[in-house]
């Protein structure tokens, strides 16, 4: 059904500038089952008596814009969490909106987190205890068209081509076709299999409810893309919300794909802005402006980062840790400072459980992969975390860390959406659109900080993405090679289970 859909709309209309300024939504979306047919009886047998006339169409949409919100980055362990909705776009559908989620909440197919403060926070949303047996049990989806949710504020696009950010990323989502694809059922058997996870074993249920959403949506094609320049204005896809482990399973035209990461990126690219205020560059005044306001910047922090820029000691600490960065061995570096300790032959972190509201520990793979956590701790937690790694590390380089500091005075997100802009620039608008106008014919597909392509151009992407990473920052980087279906995890999977066979002994889940 969605590929005759997406086939019949392959040209896209222009549209006009009244319609420019209206939301847009995708039209194609994936729904379990299970609350679907469950919303359809009660809507048949207890048909809601609102104000205004029924759009059964905005429950489906409310539901699926959850299980979206679930599936992002931010939701790395994939869990049951509380989301927002987007207000905005919810009363451009329909003014009265409360009314479809307060229906919602009455059938406990969602309920609201209690954790809402008026004028300080959004309300959240997530599945009820009553929907998630059932949800955990049957996670097939179907797909649904919105169409009927269009109205004069909201646009429903057909297809990919009619986002609102087409046009300005078409080198880059003209490749999301017929042509991309997912061994579907080899995906599907293999999250059926699965027990076994990121080193310890326990309930995967609510995982394999996202898991198969995001194998569904691949597979149905239905496509969707936002940037946002008013959070991280990174390009999210289904690619980018498809977990590593799904790579082995997608192909296109039948090929493999091969991907391009740069290393240390969210480091790589603090040395870029760095260095880029020191020399004054433009391209950085011009990103910084997206984040901060002219005022705030220009009056007070621009004043105390010149302040400790111009201190010797700023720069010692700053030569041994761009050393560390363009040497691609922050990590290894990083562990003779923290100086990590082994419990039990294993490295451990402590990490927050969103759901428990609780730090616990947790098993680390391996110290680059506790060290990598580190990073991810100076530069995006607070300025008066009590983490002791942070306080670890900035015994050794306070003046650094002072200077992150200042760039999240006024917000401790403002430095990563800062980093997550120079990157999103750096790729997405300056790299992909170099190598997209030279070769115009090497399908290309970016998540983040890496570009893939299929293995019969990788040999260009592998010489091209470090040239033009270094035209636009003056910086080498390191640039590593990740073919998609390298990594059986299937193979990898059957290893553990014999090797570890006392982890599996229980198949209740």
């Amino acid at each position: 059904m969605s590929k005759k859909l997406l086939s019949e709309n392959k040209t896209a209309r222009k549209l006009t500038r009244k319609e420019k300024q209206r939301i847009t939504i995708a039209n194609i979306a994936l729904i379990p089952c299970v609350i679907k047919n469950y919303i359809d009886t009660l809507v048949k047998v207890y048909r809601p008596t609102f104000a205004y006339q029924l759009k059964v169409e905005f429950f489906y949409y409310i539901v699926t814009t959850i299980i979206k919100r679930q599936n992002t980055y931010e939701n790395k362990a994939l869990e049951n969490i509380p989301v927002a909705l987007n207000a905005t776009i919810l009363r451009g559908i329909k003014s009265d909106y409360n009314e479809y989620i307060d229906w919602l909440i009455e059938q406990e197919i969602i309920f609201k987190a209690e954790n809402y403060v008026p004028e300080l926070s959004s309300n959240k949303y997530c599945f009820a205890n009553f929907i998630l047996p059932s949800l955990k049990e049957d996670s097939v989806s179907e797909i649904i068209e919105m169409k009927a949710l269009e109205s004069s504020t909201v646009i429903v696009a057909r297809s990919i081509q009619e986002s609102e950010v087409y046009e300005e990323n078409k080198h880059l989502l003209k490749w999301f076709n017929d042509g991309l694809e997912i061994d579907f059922e080899g995906a599907k058997t293999y999250i059926k299999d699965l027990s076994y996870y990121e080193g310890e074993i326990f309930d995967l249920t609510h995982k394999k409810v996202h898991w198969n959403h995001q194998i569904s949506t691949l597979h149905h094609k239905a496509f969707y893309a936002t940037r946002n320049k008013e959070s991280d204005f990174r390009l999210h896809t289904v690619l980018t919300n498809l977990k590593k482990i799904f790579k082995p399973f997608v192909t296109y035209e039948g090929q493999e794909l091969v991907g391009y990461d740069l290393k240390n990126s969210q480091p790589f690219f603090l040395i870029f802005l760095i260095n880029s205020i020191i020399n004054n560059n433009d391209r950085i005044s011009n990103i910084l402006s997206r984040i901060y306001s002219i005022k705030d910047y220009n009056s007070f922090m621009l004043q105390k980062l010149r302040e400790v820029l111009s201190t010797e000691d700023f720069q010692k600490e700053y030569e041994i840790f761009k050393t560390w960065v363009l040497n691609g061995e922050i990590y290894e570096n990083m562990k003779s400072v923290m100086n990590p300790k082994k419990q039990l032959g294993s490295y451990f972190a402590n990490k927050y459980n969103a759901i428990k509201k609780v730090t616990e520990l947790k098993k680390v793979d391996n110290v680059r992969a506790l060290m990598k956590g580190v990073i991810f701790t100076l530069f995006f937690s607070g300025i008066k975390t009590r983490n002791s790694n942070y306080k670890t590390f900035k015994k050794d380089f306070p003046n650094l860390i002072a200077l992150i500091e200042i760039f999240k005075m006024k917000n401790n997100a403002d430095f990563s959406k800062l980093l997550q802009n120079i990157e999103s620039e750096c790729i997405i608008d300056f790299v992909s659109k170099k190598i997209a106008n030279e070769y115009p014919e090497i399908p290309l597909f970016s998540i983040h900080d890496s570009l893939s392509t299929t293995e019969k151009y990788a040999h260009i992407l592998a010489d091209l993405m470090p040239k033009y990473i270094f035209e636009y920052t003056g910086l080498m980087p390191k640039i590593e090679e990740e073919r998609w279906k390298k990594y059986d995890y299937q193979i990898d999977y059957k290893r553990k289970v014999e090797l570890h066979s006392e982890w599996y002994a229980y198949n209740g889940f």
